[in-house]
Parts: C-alpha cells; sequence; structure tokens
C-alpha cells in the first residue's frame, strides 16, 4: 500500500511539474509573440495564433485576437462600402492584437479603390510577402503591378529550372547527344529528394545582395538591422565588451555579465527570433543562413550561449573564449552599421524624376492620358535627401499620377513637368523642393493635403513626407502653360 501511494504522489508531482514547465514555456513564447506584434512582423499573428490555448497566456492571446478581429472585419466592411468608421475600427482591432495577414488583400483593394495607392502598394506587397504561393497571389501580383511595375517584379514567384526544359529532343543524326542526354539523367538520378530540398532551401541571395539589388526592401532593411544591433548586439553582447577590458573582470562585473547575457530570453532564441524577422519581412528572396556574415556571428552567439556554466564557474579557459567570439560580433555590428549607413540617402537627379514618370505613364488609368508636353529637369550637380529611395518614388508617384489624371480631365493643351529647385533658407540649410507643376484649372486645396486619414490619398503622402521631416504644399507657378505646382521640400543632406 505505501509502495502504491509512493508511486502515485510520484506521478502526481511529476504531472504538476510538466504543467509548471508548460506554462513557463507558453509564458515565453507570449513573450516572444508581443515583441514580434510591437515590431510590426508580418509573422506576428501566426505567432499568436500558435500559442496553446489551454495555457494561461494562450488563451488571453486568442482571446485578443477573437476581439480584434471583430473590430478588423467591421473596419474592412466599412472602408469597402464607404462608410464612416473604418478608421476607428481598424485602430481598435490594431489596438488589441494583430491583423489576420488575409485581410491584407481586401484592405488593399478598398484603399486601392478609394485612390490611396501608397497604401495599396503597402498593403499588396504585405499579403504577398505572407502568401506568396496562395491562391489569389496572381491574382493580387497582376494588381500591384498596375499600381507599380516596379514593386510587383519583387515579388514575382521566381522560375524553375526543370530538365525537360535543359534537355532539347536529340535529333536522330546526332547520337552523342542522345548519350550526352542518358547521362545527365544519370547524374539527375543520383540526387536524393533531401539534396533537392537543401537547393531549394539555399536558393535565396544574402543581405547585402538584397540590398544592393532591391532598394524598394531598404527601409525594412534598415529597421530590422536597427533592431537586431539594439536589442541584441548593444544591450545584450555590449556586457561582454565593458567586462573584456581588463586582465579579470572583478566579481560584481562577472555577476552583471552573466545577468546580462543568461538572463531573459536564452541567446540562441533570441538570435534566431531575429532571423525570423527577416526571413518574414524580407521573404524567400533573401537567406540568412546562407549569409557568410550571419553564419560566423551565429557560431559567435552559440559560442558564448554554451559558456553560461563555465562562466559561472569561472573556469579560466571561459573568459578567452567569450573575447574571441564577442570580437566577432563587434566586427558583424561594424558589418551591419556599414549595410544600412547609406540606405536612408536618395540621390535626386533626372534619372529618378524621368523614372517616376516613365512608371506613371505605363500604369493603364495615367496611360490613356494624352499629353501635349512633359518637362524633366533636375540639377547637374549631385543632390542627396535623407529619404528613403523607394519611399521618395512612391510618394512622388502619387503626386505624379494625381496631376496627370487632373489634367486629363481638362482641356488641351495638357502639360506637366517635374524639376527641382534648390533654395537656401535664413538659417543657411538648403533644401531641396521637388516640383509637379500641371496645366489643370483643378482646384487643390491645400488643406487636402494634412489630411491624414486612411480614406485620403494625398493625406497619406503629407504623412509620408512629414516622417522625414520635410513639407508638401501647393503653390501657384509664374511659369507660362502652368496652373499651380504641389512642392515637396526637404533639406538637403551634407
Amino acid at each position: 500500500m505505501g509502495l502504491f501511494v509512493g508511486v502515485f504522489l510520484a506521478c502526481l508531482a511529476a504531472a504538476c511539474g510538466e504543467g509548471v514547465e508548460g506554462e513557463e514555456a507558453a509564458a515565453r513564447a507570449w513573450a516572444r509573440a508581443q515583441a514580434a506584434w510591437q515590431r510590426g512582423d508580418l509573422g506576428a499573428y501566426a505567432a499568436w495564433q500558435e500559442l496553446d490555448p489551454q495555457t494561461a497566456p494562450g488563451r488571453e492571446a486568442h482571446a485578443r485576437l477573437e476581439a480584434a478581429d471583430a473590430h478588423y472585419r467591421r473596419g474592412l466592411g466599412a472602408l469597402e462600402s464607404g462608410e464612416d468608421g473604418a478608421r476607428e475600427a481598424l485602430a481598435e482591432g490594431a489596438a488589441r492584437a494583430p491583423m489576420n495577414p488575409a485581410y491584407y488583400l481586401r484592405l488593399a483593394r478598398a484603399t486601392r479603390d478609394r485612390g490611396i495607392a501608397l497604401r495599396a502598394a503597402e498593403y499588396y506587397s504585405k499579403y504577398l510577402a505572407a502568401f506568396p504561393d496562395g491562391p489569389d497571389s496572381d491574382a493580387a501580383r497582376r494588381e500591384l503591378r498596375q499600381l507599380d511595375p516596379q514593386l510587383a517584379g519583387v515579388f514575382d514567384p521566381p522560375g524553375e529550372p526543370t530538365a525537360a526544359a535543359a534537355l532539347e529532343a536529340p535529333r536522330e543524326n546526332e547520337p552523342w547527344l542522345i548519350a550526352l542526354g542518358g547521362l545527365v539523367l544519370g547524374v539527375l538520378s543520383t540526387i536524393t529528394v533531401t539534396q533537392v530540398a537543401r537547393w531549394l532551401r539555399l536558393r535565396g541571395i544574402s543581405l547585402e545582395r538584397l540590398v544592393r539589388t532591391a532598394p524598394e526592401f531598404h527601409p525594412a532593411v534598415a529597421y530590422l538591422v536597427g533592431s537586431l544591433r539594439h536589442e541584441l548586439l548593444k544591450h545584450r553582447f555590449g556586457a561582454a565588451g565593458d567586462a573584456l577590458r581588463g586582465d579579470a573582470p572583478p566579481p560584481e562585473q562577472l555577476a552583471f555579465l552573466r545577468d546580462r547575457l543568461f538572463g531573459g530570453t536564452p541567446l540562441v532564441e533570441a538570435w534566431e527570433g531575429h532571423l525570423i524577422a527577416f526571413e518574414r519581412a524580407l521573404g524567400a528572396r533573401v537567406d540568412l543562413r546562407r549569409d557568410r556574415a550571419f553564419r560566423r556571428a551565429g557560431r559567435a552567439v552559440r559560442t558564448i550561449a554554451r559558456l553560461e556554466r563555465p562562466l559561472r564557474d569561472e573556469r579560466a579557459e571561459a573568459i578567452p573564449k567569450l573575447a574571441r567570439a564577442h570580437a566577432r560580433l563587434v566586427e558583424f555590428d561594424a558589418y551591419l552599421a556599414e549595410l544600412v549607413r547609406d540606405l536612408v540617402r536618395t540621390r535626386v537627379d533626372e534619372a529618378l524624376l524621368r523614372e517616376v514618370v516613365d512608371a506613371v505613364r505605363a500604369e493603364h488609368s495615367a496611360g490613356q492620358v494624352e499629353l501635349d508636353a512633359v518637362e524633366v529637369e533636375a540639377p547637374e550637380e549631385e543632390v542627396l535627401v535623407d529619404v528613403f529611395r523607394a519611399d521618395l518614388v512612391l510618394v512622388l508617384k502619387n503626386v505624379v499620377r494625381n496631376a496627370v489624371l487632373a489634367v486629363g480631365r481638362g482641356a488641351a493643351p495638357r502639360r506637366l513637368r517635374v524639376d527641382v529647385v534648390l533654395e537656401l533658407e535664413p538659417t543657411g540649410d538648403e533644401t531641396v523642393q521637388l516640383r509637379v507643376l500641371d496645366s489643370s484649372e483643378e482646384a487643390l486645396d491645400p488643406a487636402v493635403l494634412f489630411d491624414r486619414r486612411v480614406d485620403r490619398g494625398l493625406g497619406l503622402v503629407a504623412a509620408a513626407v512629414h516622417r522625414y521631416g520635410g513639407t508638401i504644399d501647393v503653390a501657384e507657378v509664374a511659369r507660362e502653360g502652368f496652373a499651380k505646382a504641389v512642392v515637396i521640400s526637404f533639406f538637403r543632406a551634407a
């Protein structure tokens, strides 16, 4: 009997222990999910959904998702029907929990139909990043291409090489082709399914190459790199730099170092969390596990994670190992800083202005307008502004598009001009004025530019301009053949 009771109590204790461990794991997962939401990660909704509803954090997450979803659906319905209250309902949902990424397509179409092209392109991009192969992805790509052909190309599915395409049918009078084809097929047959899967996984490019070739990702890359450097490299690993300056850190500094490195989310988990944030935001086109700089940094993080017990036991070999791993992370931090240093800086030249005008003229609606004159002029000297190129292009395209459509509603001659004027301020600062002039007699109320509601296209442009410390206004022009100009001003970068 005593033996039976002992076994029963042991099983009960084990069950309780598992329950406590489960709640602790759920609490850690809940903290990571909330952090992903605060960072604006596309995968935040999935992280909340994956929480076990049998745990206290999981119940809270699912309850908040359900409550937020009701607000999101009400806001979407109001936005699609043109009723009032869309902004308020969407804000109520956003204050509670992340949005289901499936709603991004509805948001994109609703904002597109209301003429808010800048926000529509953003929602189309988010939808395609979340569902690159979804049932509606092809339609979303086509619709995004009508708004922004260049941006849509980023989300085109990569072509898949096939053996059938690679091998042409051999002609009867060329038997060596048959032998070659047999050899190739024999080699292909030796490739295992695992190797093919590994090739598919590793086909992404490095972050450095993405930065060079896809400026539309610069804002996201700058934010993700800044988050990684601030939250992990500075606050978690920065303490190691102070401790390693002397020959041997004193006990109190060593205790602080251990707490900073190993307190809170485990180091490897924190590192992987940042990698996941990159992958969810940038999609399959970047593979950080293939990126040499990130691989080296990942090995350094794992080395430091394995030093938790040796540092606690104050083993002699722990500090030199920590110093070597920390040095690699310092190099990695410097690499990231250099990578994003000039991302926010854009050269304002004739090529940029012509790119904007050509892109708008390639769109369906704006392309139907017959213009009698299109003028583009920029300074020959180098002019830089501290604005992400992708953001500047989207802002200019919205203003140019509005001007073209307004001109199209008026009588001939229909004229458009995009130029840049440099103006010296009394403070000694120089401003760069990007002007979009048109011949339309339609009045454009400057108050519209400062209405930042979700259903006001130019108001959204103004919000984007103000984020970079710029201004936007409507001005009269003395130039013959033009009635008005929308002027976007930024300080000139040194």
